[in-house]
Protein backbone atom coordinates (compact mmCIF):
# COMPACT_ATOMS: atom_id res chain seq x y z
CA UNK A 1 0.00 0.00 0.00
CA UNK A 2 1.20 3.16 -0.58
CA UNK A 3 2.42 5.25 2.27
CA UNK A 4 0.72 8.06 1.63
CA UNK A 5 -2.56 5.97 1.98
CA UNK A 6 -3.53 5.30 5.27
CA UNK A 7 -6.44 2.68 5.75
CA UNK A 8 -8.20 1.88 8.86
CA UNK A 9 -11.29 -0.71 9.23
CA UNK A 10 -13.65 -1.54 12.18
CA UNK A 11 -16.09 -4.75 12.31
CA UNK A 12 -19.73 -3.82 13.59
CA UNK A 13 -21.24 -4.93 16.67
CA UNK A 14 -23.07 -8.35 16.98
CA UNK A 15 -26.29 -6.86 16.14
CA UNK A 16 -25.82 -5.19 12.58
CA UNK A 17 -23.34 -8.10 11.87
CA UNK A 18 -25.77 -9.64 9.52
CA UNK A 19 -25.97 -6.44 7.57
CA UNK A 20 -22.72 -4.66 7.88
CA UNK A 21 -19.34 -6.00 6.73
CA UNK A 22 -17.26 -3.58 8.42
CA UNK A 23 -17.11 0.40 8.79
CA UNK A 24 -13.59 1.74 7.50
CA UNK A 25 -11.47 4.89 6.99
CA UNK A 26 -8.83 6.02 4.11
CA UNK A 27 -7.14 9.06 4.33
CA UNK A 28 -4.50 10.94 1.91
CA UNK A 29 -2.95 13.68 3.82
CA UNK A 30 -0.11 13.96 1.42
CA UNK A 31 -0.35 16.96 -0.70
CA UNK A 32 -0.23 14.63 -4.09
CA UNK A 33 -3.70 13.14 -5.63
CA UNK A 34 -3.31 9.48 -5.82
CA UNK A 35 -5.06 7.04 -8.06
CA UNK A 36 -6.41 3.90 -6.61
CA UNK A 37 -7.88 0.96 -8.43
CA UNK A 38 -10.97 -0.77 -7.56
CA UNK A 39 -12.81 -4.00 -7.86
CA UNK A 40 -15.97 -5.71 -7.62
CA UNK A 41 -16.29 -7.05 -3.82
CA UNK A 42 -20.16 -7.57 -3.17
CA UNK A 43 -20.36 -4.57 -0.96
CA UNK A 44 -22.87 -1.80 -1.15
CA UNK A 45 -20.95 0.80 0.30
CA UNK A 46 -22.16 3.83 2.21
CA UNK A 47 -19.60 6.69 1.24
CA UNK A 48 -18.87 10.35 3.57
CA UNK A 49 -16.42 12.27 1.50
CA UNK A 50 -14.55 15.19 3.12
CA UNK A 51 -12.26 17.62 1.78
CA UNK A 52 -11.06 21.35 1.67
CA UNK A 53 -13.69 21.70 -1.52
CA UNK A 54 -16.41 19.66 -0.08
CA UNK A 55 -16.91 19.79 3.66
CA UNK A 56 -19.10 16.60 3.49
CA UNK A 57 -21.01 14.56 0.49
CA UNK A 58 -22.49 11.82 1.38
CA UNK A 59 -23.27 8.87 -1.16
CA UNK A 60 -24.78 5.25 -2.17
CA UNK A 61 -22.64 2.97 -4.38
CA UNK A 62 -24.22 0.06 -5.16
CA UNK A 63 -22.56 -3.31 -6.29
CA UNK A 64 -20.21 -3.46 -8.87
CA UNK A 65 -19.34 -5.96 -11.72
CA UNK A 66 -16.48 -4.17 -13.22
CA UNK A 67 -13.08 -2.54 -11.96
CA UNK A 68 -12.96 1.53 -11.79
CA UNK A 69 -10.00 3.13 -11.66
CA UNK A 70 -10.61 6.17 -8.68
CA UNK A 71 -8.49 9.91 -7.38
CA UNK A 72 -8.16 9.86 -3.58
CA UNK A 73 -7.58 13.89 -3.59
CA UNK A 74 -4.74 15.45 -1.27
CA UNK A 75 -5.71 16.08 2.06
CA UNK A 76 -9.23 14.19 1.95
CA UNK A 77 -10.62 11.74 4.18
CA UNK A 78 -13.33 9.19 2.89
CA UNK A 79 -15.05 7.17 5.91
CA UNK A 80 -17.75 4.55 5.15
CA UNK A 81 -19.58 0.97 5.28
CA UNK A 82 -19.53 -1.84 3.41
CA UNK A 83 -23.26 -3.24 3.56
CA UNK A 84 -23.87 -6.60 3.22
CA UNK A 85 -26.91 -7.85 1.11
CA UNK A 86 -29.69 -8.01 2.94
CA UNK A 87 -29.16 -4.19 4.47
CA UNK A 88 -30.87 -2.81 1.15
CA UNK A 89 -34.20 -4.01 2.50
CA UNK A 90 -33.80 -4.09 6.34
CA UNK A 91 -31.21 -1.02 6.94
CA UNK A 92 -31.67 0.98 3.81
CA UNK A 93 -35.20 0.06 3.29
CA UNK A 94 -35.20 0.86 -0.55
CA UNK A 95 -33.18 -1.43 -3.42
CA UNK A 96 -30.24 -0.64 -5.02
CA UNK A 97 -30.86 -1.96 -8.26
CA UNK A 98 -31.16 0.91 -10.16
CA UNK A 99 -27.60 1.89 -9.14
CA UNK A 100 -25.31 -1.56 -10.10
CA UNK A 101 -22.46 -0.12 -11.10
CA UNK A 102 -23.74 3.32 -10.46
CA UNK A 103 -24.26 5.76 -7.00
CA UNK A 104 -26.73 8.46 -5.98
CA UNK A 105 -26.25 11.36 -3.87
CA UNK A 106 -27.82 11.50 -0.38
CA UNK A 107 -28.59 14.78 1.52
CA UNK A 108 -26.28 16.12 4.00
CA UNK A 109 -27.54 15.10 7.41
CA UNK A 110 -28.55 11.60 6.35
CA UNK A 111 -28.11 9.63 9.90
CA UNK A 112 -27.28 12.53 11.70
CA UNK A 113 -23.31 12.36 10.40
CA UNK A 114 -22.07 15.85 10.33
CA UNK A 115 -18.77 17.17 9.15
CA UNK A 116 -17.09 17.20 12.87
CA UNK A 117 -18.13 13.20 12.90
CA UNK A 118 -15.93 12.52 10.13
CA UNK A 119 -12.44 14.13 12.55
CA UNK A 120 -12.99 10.84 14.31
CA UNK A 121 -13.23 7.42 13.11
CA UNK A 122 -14.35 5.67 16.24
CA UNK A 123 -17.21 8.36 16.64
CA UNK A 124 -18.08 7.79 13.51
CA UNK A 125 -18.72 4.23 13.84
CA UNK A 126 -20.60 4.35 16.82
CA UNK A 127 -23.05 7.31 15.67
CA UNK A 128 -23.53 5.23 12.29
CA UNK A 129 -24.41 2.17 14.30
CA UNK A 130 -26.93 4.28 16.74
CA UNK A 131 -28.76 5.27 13.51
CA UNK A 132 -28.42 1.53 11.59
CA UNK A 133 -29.67 -0.13 15.06
CA UNK A 134 -32.69 2.31 15.38
CA UNK A 135 -33.75 0.93 11.63
CA UNK A 136 -34.13 -2.90 12.70
CA UNK A 137 -37.95 -2.28 13.55
CA UNK A 138 -38.86 -5.94 11.62
CA UNK A 139 -36.70 -9.29 12.43
CA UNK A 140 -35.39 -11.26 9.91
CA UNK A 141 -37.23 -13.59 7.62
CA UNK A 142 -35.61 -16.35 8.57
CA UNK A 143 -35.22 -17.90 4.99
CA UNK A 144 -33.29 -14.73 4.11
CA UNK A 145 -31.28 -15.04 6.94
CA UNK A 146 -30.54 -18.73 6.17
CA UNK A 147 -29.71 -17.38 2.37
CA UNK A 148 -26.90 -14.55 3.99
CA UNK A 149 -25.32 -16.56 6.36
CA UNK A 150 -24.63 -19.42 3.52
CA UNK A 151 -23.56 -16.99 1.08
CA UNK A 152 -21.42 -15.07 3.75
CA UNK A 153 -19.73 -18.55 4.82
CA UNK A 154 -18.67 -20.22 1.88
CA UNK A 155 -17.33 -17.24 0.35
CA UNK A 156 -19.65 -17.59 -2.62
CA UNK A 157 -18.52 -21.32 -3.28
CA UNK A 158 -21.88 -22.74 -2.41
CA UNK A 159 -24.84 -23.65 -5.54
CA UNK A 160 -28.60 -21.67 -5.94
CA UNK A 161 -29.77 -25.26 -5.11
CA UNK A 162 -27.82 -25.85 -2.10
CA UNK A 163 -29.17 -22.40 -0.31
CA UNK A 164 -32.81 -22.89 -1.89
CA UNK A 165 -33.15 -26.45 -0.81
CA UNK A 166 -31.31 -25.30 2.78
CA UNK A 167 -33.35 -22.16 3.27
CA UNK A 168 -36.66 -24.17 1.94
CA UNK A 169 -36.94 -20.92 -0.57
CA UNK A 170 -37.30 -21.59 -4.22
CA UNK A 171 -34.51 -20.82 -6.64
CA UNK A 172 -36.88 -18.74 -8.36
CA UNK A 173 -37.59 -16.42 -5.71
CA UNK A 174 -34.21 -16.38 -4.54
CA UNK A 175 -33.04 -14.95 -8.06
CA UNK A 176 -36.10 -12.50 -7.93
CA UNK A 177 -35.27 -11.27 -4.65
CA UNK A 178 -31.53 -10.67 -5.47
CA UNK A 179 -33.21 -8.86 -9.30
CA UNK A 180 -35.38 -6.94 -7.19
CA UNK A 181 -33.17 -5.69 -4.56
CA UNK A 182 -29.61 -5.59 -5.91
CA UNK A 183 -29.66 -5.66 -9.99
CA UNK A 184 -28.08 -8.92 -10.39
CA UNK A 185 -28.50 -12.72 -10.00
CA UNK A 186 -27.52 -14.98 -7.13
CA UNK A 187 -25.05 -16.82 -9.35
CA UNK A 188 -23.50 -13.68 -10.74
CA UNK A 189 -23.13 -12.13 -6.80
CA UNK A 190 -21.58 -15.35 -5.55
CA UNK A 191 -19.04 -15.04 -8.48
CA UNK A 192 -18.29 -11.45 -7.50
CA UNK A 193 -17.69 -13.20 -3.71
CA UNK A 194 -15.27 -15.80 -4.89
CA UNK A 195 -13.60 -13.31 -7.21
CA UNK A 196 -12.83 -10.89 -4.02
CA UNK A 197 -11.93 -13.95 -1.67
CA UNK A 198 -9.03 -14.70 -3.64
CA UNK A 199 -7.34 -11.45 -2.62
CA UNK A 200 -5.35 -13.27 0.20
CA UNK A 201 -3.83 -16.24 -1.58
CA UNK A 202 -3.18 -13.03 -4.79
CA UNK A 203 -1.27 -11.04 -1.52
CA UNK A 204 0.79 -14.54 -0.74
CA UNK A 205 1.69 -14.64 -4.46
CA UNK A 206 -0.41 -17.91 -4.43
CA UNK A 207 -1.66 -17.63 -8.21
CA UNK A 208 -4.39 -20.23 -7.49
CA UNK A 209 -6.52 -20.14 -4.31
CA UNK A 210 -6.92 -23.63 -2.20
CA UNK A 211 -10.79 -23.35 -1.74
CA UNK A 212 -13.46 -21.68 -4.51
CA UNK A 213 -12.83 -23.03 -7.62
CA UNK A 214 -12.65 -26.24 -9.59
CA UNK A 215 -9.59 -25.87 -11.89
CA UNK A 216 -6.90 -23.13 -12.48
CA UNK A 217 -8.98 -21.99 -16.00
CA UNK A 218 -12.08 -21.24 -14.69
CA UNK A 219 -10.12 -19.30 -11.61
CA UNK A 220 -8.24 -17.16 -14.23
CA UNK A 221 -11.16 -16.32 -16.23
CA UNK A 222 -12.91 -15.04 -13.62
CA UNK A 223 -10.12 -13.03 -12.10
CA UNK A 224 -9.66 -10.86 -15.81
CA UNK A 225 -13.69 -10.63 -16.04
CA UNK A 226 -13.53 -8.79 -13.17
CA UNK A 227 -10.25 -7.10 -12.40
CA UNK A 228 -8.98 -7.37 -16.77
CA UNK A 229 -5.73 -8.62 -14.95
CA UNK A 230 -4.47 -11.88 -15.27
CA UNK A 231 -3.84 -13.25 -11.50
CA UNK A 232 0.13 -13.11 -11.94
CA UNK A 233 -0.16 -9.03 -12.77
CA UNK A 234 -2.97 -8.58 -10.06
CA UNK A 235 -0.47 -10.41 -7.27
CA UNK A 236 2.20 -7.72 -8.39
CA UNK A 237 0.48 -4.85 -7.70
CA UNK A 238 3.69 -3.00 -9.27
CA UNK A 239 2.03 0.47 -8.34
CA UNK A 240 0.63 -0.53 -5.03
CA UNK A 241 -2.98 0.80 -6.34
CA UNK A 242 -5.23 -1.98 -5.60
CA UNK A 243 -6.58 -0.65 -2.24
CA UNK A 244 -8.94 -3.80 -1.79
CA UNK A 245 -5.60 -5.93 -1.63
CA UNK A 246 -4.60 -4.58 0.76
CA UNK A 247 -7.96 -4.37 2.75
CA UNK A 248 -8.78 -8.18 3.72
CA UNK A 249 -8.70 -9.19 6.96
Amino acid sequence: MKDTIQLTSLEPSKNLSPFIESFWMIENPSDEDEELSTFPDGGIDLYFFHSAEYPLHISLVGLETSAKVGTMPSHSILLGARLKILAAEYLLDMPVADILNDRITLDNGFAGINPDDLQCFNTFCEKLSLYFSSQLTAPIDPRKKIMSELIYRSKGAVTVTKIAKSANWSSRQINRYFNKWLGLALKSYCDILRFRNSFDSLKMGELFPKEGFNDQSHYIKLIKKYSHLTPKQLAQDENDRFVQLYSQD
